[in-house]
């Protein structure tokens, strides 16, 4: 997961940040990725993602890769598969019924799209998983306040070595807190949004949630959508890789 993929994400300073504020942040947004990161990772289904990748079918006398024609997007309880060719969508449905061993297959041909049940997690699974959101979010407030300890004590040794005024520092610290402010915000809307993906749905308990509840769609909408990119087919074979069929 990439720096620019999180670019809404990110905080961005009014002004120019001061140079201990500075680095704290680029620390922050480093953690912040990798944990956007666990939290996508968290529940993952990256071997349904991956399941036709060996597959072939032979289109117009052609020996093709499967995934040449198809989209694939696996999300916790379902893959879904979109497919513009009926005769390849006949192909992909056999497959994934005899030779995938898939007894819930739903076609929606007006949307070209064939979806595969997947077995459904257990309730103990999902509030393990859920268990595992907060946890995740706890850890990441957590290495925040440890980073900003570490950096009042730079300041402290800077203040005393007159690298920095008092006046500097004060406006450091405040600098920090916004920092953590952006991104503690933005990280629980993360973990609302994939805990609503686990569970199937979410009931705010805390005032908290019940503020930050309607602002999810960002988040999730980004989940959503990395788990349909990471999903999709590598680059295509060239014309000479491609066995003829007589």
């Amino acid at each position: 997961m990439e720096e620019t993929q999180l670019s809404r994400f990110l905080f961005v300073p009014e002004d120019e940040l001061k140079s201990y504020s500075d680095s704290f942040e680029s620390r922050a947004r480093d953690r912040f990725i990798a944990y956007v990161k666990e939290m996508f990772e968290l529940g993952s289904t990256d071997e349904y993602g991956t399941m036709f990748h060996a597959d072939r079918i032979v289109i117009n006398k052609r020996n093709r890769r499967l995934l040449d024609y198809i989209e694939v997007t696996a999300l916790i309880d379902r893959v879904e598969v979109i497919s513009l060719n009926q005769e390849v969508t006949e192909r992909l449905i056999h497959i994934i019924k005899v030779e995938k061993g898939f007894e819930t297959v739903h076609h929606d041909e007006a949307n070209s799209k064939v979806t595969i049940s997947l077995p459904p997690l257990t309730f103990n699974q999902q509030l393990e998983l859920n268990d595992a959101a907060i946890a995740k979010l706890g850890q990441l407030e957590r290495t925040f306040f440890a980073v900003k300890s570490q950096t009042g004590q730079q300041i402290k040794k800077g203040i005393e070595n007159e690298y920095i005024t008092q006046i500097d520092s004060a406006k450091v610290s405040k600098e920090i807190d916004q920092v953590i402010e952006h991104y503690l915000y933005n990280a629980r809307l993360f973990a609302i949004a994939k805990r609503e993906m686990i569970m199937g749905s979410f009931k705010p308990k805390t005032d908290l949630e019940v503020e930050l509840y309607p602002h999810i769609k960002p988040a999730t909408d980004f989940l959503t959508a990395a788990a349909a990119a990471q999903a999709k087919p590598p680059e295509e074979e060239s014309e000479e890789d491609m066995t003829m069929v007589e």
